[in-house]
């Protein structure tokens, strides 16, 4: 009997789980940079942000997975952490409808789901760009229906077993116990629903009372808030802003609703459970209310001082460096609906980022490194963020009304930003490179040299970008010609002074030149854009 029960209650997790990751994946997967977009328009509301937060919260059923989404909006720009806060805070309310789901009777719904989302599969929807999104999540709402089914089943027969039943009769006896089991619980389980559905059905099934069940509710809640958290340790700055405003908001909660509840059972006062079951007379609905009330109570507590909590995750959490870095200062939505300004716009963000390249070899430079203040790894992620963003905004671009000199322009930025994406890429290597010669003496020095001389290129390509005049031109073509004879001398040099230099020391010579060759050659491409450029304002 055991065996049937806990097989019963594993499947009903393992199909609530799966559902749930399915819903949450396949709905990010739904939001492209264009919806993302339209997302961050909608935010500028605070009232339109809280609807968005309720219907973010009913579809991903999971307030971690809504933190961290949000979370990635705000890393990519998208969205303000202060226009974010109110996401957050009502996708714990919409988060809520899956607890008033498990109290109704779903079979017939989660079989008739999981029917038509198999004529989807067998009709290849599941294939379809379009559609395999959609019809994976309607997938994961059937399996996390399902699993909901099977959990109720394994729930009921528990109350026949001595043990089982003995231990619930111990924690009667504490409320505080109900409470951190509760939290622990939602902390493996990372679902504060999860928890709160497996204590109603244990509840309806008449194993525990309502004052264990209430306990359980606020501990679940609490210890989603505490997981977020820690799963935000990793981050800094404004991403870690909301992950610690979310569990500010489930403390909140946790902190007005569990002396009320010691009031009520101690001082038999009537107050939250009198409040419940005035409105429903059945213990499943009346703790899904409780759910539903801890939400809004956090909510309340929170929505009328959202300044000064701005604040304090301002002081808690500041921005990074790096995080300033990494967020474009002269491109911004608006700037589309006037394509003119938005070209200057992407060639000074454009020319920001070149500026980024010697500032990375500064950090393996001799002269440099011990005084650099940022770690180069930072400044080609903030980099590579930074021209993410600027190719996504040409692209919309290209979809305004132009003229055509100002749409060939567009287009030469295009292949400019493409130009920089490989810079950057390339001198990151050259400086991870740099870091691991530099412990070898035989090819130190010549590591040393050859990041001099890229310095000295990188700062004339900028000062080119700065002034495209034909003289800067002139200047970068020479230093940029090919260098194929030069790279082939300087590996001749070195094999002959060190005859007896090892495979690995050999191998490191060979990246070395490559890589001084392959951005002399990436130089040489970006002059040539502002050589077309140049023609093309002649010829105009």
């Amino acid at each position: 009997m055991l065996t049937e029960i806990l097989g019963d209650l594993l499947a009903g997790l393992g199909l609530f789980f799966i559902g749930i990751r399915l819903v949450g994946d396949n709905t990010k997967q739904m939001t492209g940079r264009r919806f993302r977009v339209w997302v961050a328009r909608l935010t500028q509301n605070s009232f339109l942000a809280g609807v968005w937060g309720i219907i973010s919260g009913a579809l991903m059923q999971s307030t971690t997975a809504v933190t961290f989404v949000v979370i990635s909006l705000v890393s990519a720009g998208l969205i303000k952490v202060r226009r974010a806060m109110p996401i957050i805070t009502w996708s714990n309310l919409g988060n809520s409808l899956l607890v008033f789901l498990a109290v109704l009777d779903l079979r017939l719904v989660a079989l008739y789901m999981l029917g038509f989302t198999g004529a989807c599969y067998y009709f290849q929807l599941d294939r379809s760009a379009r559609y395999r999104h959609m019809v994976g999540g309607l997938l994961g709402i059937g399996m996390l229906f399902l699993g909901l089914i099977f959990m109720k089943a394994g729930a009921a027969p528990l109350k026949e077993i001595s043990w089982f039943t003995q231990f619930l009769a111990y924690t009667k006896n504490s409320y505080l116990l109900a409470f951190i089991v509760g939290g622990f619980l939602t902390f493996i389980a990372q679902s504060s629903t999860t928890v709160s559905i497996v204590a109603i059905s244990l509840a309806k099934v008449g194993l525990l009372g309502w004052e264990q069940t209430m306990m359980i509710v606020y501990g679940s809640n609490l210890g989603v808030g505490v997981s977020t958290w820690f799963m935000a340790s990793n981050l800094a700055g404004t991403s870690k802003q909301l992950a610690v405003f979310q569990a500010l908001f489930k403390l909140a909660g946790a902190l007005v609703l569990v002396p009320l509840f010691y009031l009520e059972t101690l001082g038999h006062l009537p107050l939250v459970y009198a409040f419940v079951s005035r409105l429903q007379n059945d213990l499943g609905h009346q703790m899904a209310l409780v759910f539903l009330l801890f939400q809004v109570v956090s909510a309340l507590s929170v929505c009328f001082l959202f300044t000064p909590v701005y604040r304090l995750l301002e002081r808690l959490s500041p921005p990074t460096h790096e995080e300033v870095l990494s967020k474009p200062q002269f491109i911004y939505d608006q700037a589309l609906n006037e394509p003119e300004t938005a070209v200057e716009l992407v060639a000074q963000e454009q020319l920001r980022m070149a500026r980024h390249l010697p500032q990375m070899l500064d950090c393996v430079r001799e002269e440099t490194r011990d005084t650099c203040s940022v770690d180069a790894n930072a400044i080609y992620q903030a980099t590579a963020s930074v021209l993410k963003q600027v190719e996504g905004f040409t692209t919309d671009l290209l979809d305004q009304n132009h003229s055509r000199g100002s749409l060939e322009r567009v287009v030469r930025l295009q292949s400019r930003n493409s130009q920089l994406f490989a810079l950057n890429d390339s001198v990151q290597s050259l400086v991870k490179l740099a870091e691991t010669t530099r412990r070898s003496s035989n090819l130190a020095s010549l590591c040393n040299r050859i990041v001099e001389g890229m310095h000295l290129l990188l700062l004339t390509a900028v000062d080119t970008l700065e002034t495209p005049d034909a003289a800067n031109r002139e200047i970068l073509q020479k230093l940029t010609d090919d260098r194929g004879d030069l790279v082939d001398r300087i590996r001749r040099t070195v094999l002959r002074n060190e005859p007896v230099l090892e495979a690995a020391d050999q191998q490191t010579l060979f990246n070395l030149t490559s890589l001084f060759e392959r951005i002399v050659w990436q130089l040489r491409r970006l002059e040539a854009t502002l050589e077309d450029e140049a023609t093309a304002e002649i010829a105009l």
